[in-house]
């Protein structure tokens, strides 16, 4: 069950991407609008949810603030992701955006004591290695060229990694609801950088239209708030450090709907859509789902 939770979460997150890319490319006028966005959307979400379910008024201090730090970290993984993908190809970002299953491993291992095993950390190491070739955009002269923003995309991938791994921990007192709606609420203060006024004004402007704004209440409004759910509830019921790595699945959805839509009768995205590039996508994504196969079945 928190196998398939985990894909569910994967390809809710790489929906809302493919969302935040079509946004920043078409609508939006920079990450700060997209920033002032969210801090709209996850606050709605935060209080409709502990509104629902009651503020867990049982658990320890230490445990909501264990929380709330968990949506920062999200937060700030999020905000790395969006200039990973202001400046290249979304299937090459979020890919990037996702080695962090080796850091939530070690941690889980060093401090709540989960065990893996060999094969599974062979598999581990596969899916990591499938998301590290897709951010190689080419080969010439000898070198590699690597996709555009890569330090903010590996920013993205260790803070990623790490509310990963502190939303594990307190789900020990929390149940996912209450997990998920205080992580929705702690990434409010990471994106408060993108507070103000000339930011809502952009966001305001960006979506006036029709098409700006149904993407944006459906990728940035809905599937994210759905995927941390879902995130949270395989991490309930499963490994952090195997639900971590299923996570990474998600570039696999971003490639096959941003290729889709880069074809020339949609035009909805600006995919590479070189033979190299998608030979070298699929052999990257093969080991993705090859790993994540491994994972499933041991």
């Amino acid at each position: 069950m928190w196998i398939f939770l985990a894909i569910c979460s994967a390809a809710s997150l790489g929906l809302a991407n493919i969302a935040h890319k079509r946004l920043l490319d078409n609508y939006l006028d920079g990450v700060g609008a997209l920033g002032a966005g969210s801090i709209l959307t996850r606050s709605i979400c935060a209080a409709i949810v502990l509104l629902a379910v009651g503020w867990p008024t049982g658990a320890s201090l230490a445990t909501v603030l264990i929380a709330l730090l968990s949506g920062v970290s999200l937060g700030a993984g999020l905000l790395f992701l969006f200039l990973g993908l202001k400046l290249g190809e979304a299937s090459r970002a979020v890919a990037v955006s996702q080695t962090n299953p080796i850091l939530v491993a070690l941690l889980a291992m060093a401090i709540l004591g989960e065990t893996i095993t060999p094969p599974q950390w062979a598999a581990i190491a596969l899916v990591v290695a499938g998301v590290a070739l897709v951010s190689v955009e080419s080969f010439g002269r000898g070198l590699l060229k690597l996709t555009p923003g890569l330090t903010a995309l590996v920013g993205s991938s260790i803070t990623l990694g790490l509310a990963f791994f502190l939303g594990k921990w307190v789900l020990a007192d929390l149940n996912p609801w209450e997990a998920s709606g205080l992580q929705m609420m702690g990434m409010v203060p990471a994106f408060a950088i993108f507070g103000r006024p000339a930011n809502w004004r952009r966001l305001w402007k960006g979506l006036g239209s029709g098409p700006a704004l149904t993407t944006f209440v459906i990728g940035e409004g809905l599937l994210p708030q759905l995927a941390i759910l879902l995130f949270i509830w395989s991490f309930d019921l499963g490994s952090v450090s195997l639900a971590s790595a299923i996570l990474a699945t998600r570039p696999l959805f971003v490639f096959v709907v941003g290729t889709l839509l880069s074809w020339r009768t949609f035009g909805m995205m600006q995919e590479s859509l070189r033979p190299q590039a998608l030979a070298a996508k699929a052999f990257a994504i093969a080991m993705i789902v090859g790993g994540t196969t491994m994972l499933a079945a041991l």
